[in-house]
């Protein structure tokens, strides 16, 4: 009895051993496998500071499918840093002249249109650091009237909507396909130069789609935009007018005709982006 007792119990140990090894070596497969790989670590871009010139507070923007990157990208995306003259010459090839290519500045292109794209979030315009020329000249004004109390009351004459008849000329002609697919190549970047802003909306996408929403609800004016000069610079002189943010403003003072052209192209651009494949 004591030897068959003494074999029960060596034949137990021996049990519990082995089901302890299989155990111990399955837990420890499982860790190991769960262990990431070592990621080189790579030097951080440094971030060259792009003024927004703008209010703290963010717009609260509704959250929107980022585009998917192209299964097949044509060419090596260069880096933020060194993406200056492949950005600017992709967005000069948009016009088949070259055309473009006055009005659109050399340096830090990526990273200066996604600010202004964020400002346009808001229905503002930048007064600095801008990725694009102004149009030359003055704003060109007619004189309407003399009220009452002496003020000067001017009217937007015609030749100063055609002073942005080429830019608005070139952008009605821009190809829509491929200007999304240049948008979907660029997009990494468009993306990380958004993240460089401290934005609590890190989807640059959702931001362009709702800049693109606030130059189409600005107003459109019938009949004559009277103007005053109480002082250097003109006025609206509707006040309700003159408490616009600047971007409808913009759109006013580039004239009915224009205005439209340039609404009729930014609802097939914002189509053709809403119908882009996103990150699921």
């Amino acid at each position: 009895m004591g030897g068959t007792i003494k074999e029960w119990l060596i034949a137990l140990l021996v049990t519990a051993a082995v089901a302890f090894g299989i155990y111990w070596f399955a837990v420890r497969e499982d860790i190991k496998q769960d262990v990431p790989e070592p990621v080189p670590e790579t030097a951080p871009e440094t971030q060259p500071k792009v003024d927004l010139d703008e209010p703290e507070d963010e717009p609260v923007i509704p959250p929107t499918p980022e585009p998917a990157e192209p299964e097949d990208p044509p060419r090596q995306l260069p880096t933020l840093n060194d993406s200056d003259e492949e950005a600017r010459k992709d967005i000069i090839s948009l016009s088949a002249d070259g055309a473009l290519a006055k009005w659109i500045v050399p340096d830090e292109v990526v990273r200066k249109w996604v600010a202004a794209v964020n400002t346009a979030t808001k229905g503002d315009l930048m007064h600095k650091n801008r990725p694009f020329n102004n149009v030359d000249g003055k704003l060109a004004v007619k004189e309407l009237e003399i009220k009452d109390d002496g003020q000067k009351v001017y009217v937007l004459s015609q030749e100063n909507y055609q002073r942005y008849d080429q830019p608005v000329r070139l952008f009605a002609m821009v190809d829509t396909d491929t200007a999304v697919n240049l948008y979907q190549f660029w997009y990494p970047r468009l993306k990380q130069a958004y993240g460089e802003l401290g934005l609590k909306n890190k989807n640059f996408h959702a931001a362009l789609l709702a800049a693109i929403d606030q130059a189409l609800a600005a107003p459109e004016i019938e009949g004559p935009i009277k103007l005053v000069r109480p002082t250097v610079y003109y006025k609206f002189e509707d006040e309700q007018l003159e408490k616009m943010p600047g971007l409808h403003k913009l759109m006013i003072r580039i004239g009915p005709d224009n205005a439209a052209r340039v609404k009729e192209k930014l609802r097939e651009l914002k189509s053709a982006l809403q119908s882009m494949p996103s990150e699921q």
